[in-house]
This record gives C-alpha cells, sequence and structure tokens, in this order.
C-alpha cells in the first residue's frame, strides 16, 4: 500500500521541508504539493530529506493530486458541514490497514497553514479525519500534523503492500459501483442519502467492504 501525502497551497518552504523530514523518519516518500508557496527555505529545513522534495509532485488542483489515488483523507483542525463523521488520527491509521487487501494508494490531505481545507476540498475527499487537542488553540502547524499522522499510519501499515492492478475487489471499484447504483435508482448526489453511504464506506474494512459487494450484486441483479 502506498501513502502519498499532500498538501494543498502551503505558504512556506519551512513546513514543506520539515513535513519531508517528518515522511521520511516514518518510512513514507511520496509528497504531493498542489500550488505551492516559495520553496526556497524548504531545502536547508529537510535535513537529509532532499530527496523527498526532489520527487515531489507539482499539481495545480487537488482533483489532479487525486486522481490515480484509491481512498483520500482530508485533515482538518476545524469540522466542516460537508462531513458528519470525522475519525482521530489513530482511527484513520486503523481503518487504513484494516484496508490492505482492497486499497493500492491512500492519500493523506493536509491544507493551508492559515485557513486548513476548503469545505469542498473536504468534501472531494473520501474521509475526513482530526486529531483530538486538549487546547484547541493554538492547533498543530501543518507540519507537525503531517508528522502526527506519519507516525500513526507508520505503527498500522508495516508490512501491508498490495501490487496488483484494480479489480473489483479494491475499495475504488466498490465505491465507483455504488455511486453508480445509487444513481441507477434515482437516489441523487445531492440527497442526503447517497452522502450518507459514500461517506459510510470508508469506514468498513475488507470483510465489511466484502459483504457491501455481495448486497451490491443482489441489488443490481434482474
Amino acid at each position: 500500500m502506498d501513502i502519498a501525502f499532500v498538501l494543498v497551497e502551503p505558504a512556506r518552504g519551512e513546513n514543506i521541508g520539515a513535513a519531508a523530514r517528518a515522511i521520511k523518519t516514518m518510512g513514507f516518500s511520496d509528497l504531493r504539493l498542489v500550488r505551492p508557496g516559495d520553496m526556497t527555505a524548504a531545502r536547508w529545513v529537510a535535513h537529509q530529506s532532499q530527496d523527498i522534495l526532489a520527487r515531489a509532485r507539482h499539481f495545480e488542483s487537488l482533483d489532479d493530486a487525486l486522481a490515480d489515488v484509491d481512498l483520500s483523507i482530508a485533515c482538518t483542525a476545524r469540522h466542516r458541514l460537508q462531513k458528519d463523521r470525522y475519525v482521530d488520527a489513530d482511527q484513520c491509521a486503523a481503518l487504513v490497514a484494516e484496508k490492505a487487501a482492497s486499497v493500492n494508494r491512500v492519500a493523506i490531505v493536509f491544507g493551508r497553514e492559515s485557513s486548513g481545507l476548503t469545505g469542498d476540498e473536504v468534501a472531494r475527499c473520501d474521509l475526513a479525519s482530526s486529531i483530538p487537542l486538549a487546547h484547541p488553540q493554538p492547533s498543530l502547524n501543518l507540519a507537525q500534523a503531517v508528522m502526527v499522522y506519519a507516525w500513526e499510519l507508520r505503527k498500522q501499515t508495516q508490512g501491508n503492500t498490495i501490487e496488483e492492478a484494480p479489480t473489483p475487489d479494491t475499495y475504488r471499484h466498490t465505491h465507483n459501483a455504488l455511486q453508480q447504483l445509487l444513481l441507477e435508482r434515482g437516489i441523487e448526489q445531492r440527497e442526503n442519502l447517497h452522502q450518507w453511504l459514500l461517506e459510510l464506506l470508508p469506514l468498513a474494512d475488507d470483510r465489511e467492504l466484502g459483504l457491501i459487494r455481495q448486497l451490491m450484486r443482489r441489488l443490481s441483479s434482474p
């Protein structure tokens, strides 16, 4: 399983460099930047992690950064109306580990230092997550938040790897098939039922995804 860390419009090079250092120390390497600011300071903060910066991919939009991702998780300190359910960072890592057989690539998405992710960006992701804090203000620095998730994911996903191409057993295939089934049954995307079902899907482990696929096949059969 590949874990990608996506930073949306990070303004400070120091945070980008510190994030690169954080993910490398936890054994990850996929850093994606959506319209980053000045990168000058990133190089000297990314102590012995300049290779992560050199390989970091740059994108013009969050959609582009998530184009090859099976499961995307929005990390936000402020709960947005676009999601009803938020999981803590450790729960998020456990959910990812439970999908070792159905997910090829997961993206952990972080927002801007000043304002975080927008409501639309949170809605674009499959799942929303936050770090429970004793004092909500001041919130964690961007690079600190990256380290928390990298640490939790490192504990949960060691040794979980799959190389196969997407199949009917993968999470993304199930997500797309469920969305298509809902539309065929006249349940539009703007309806709460449609949104709630797609929001519940990321919470299912591989066994539960299998049961969901069985139900969908029964509902789709003539």
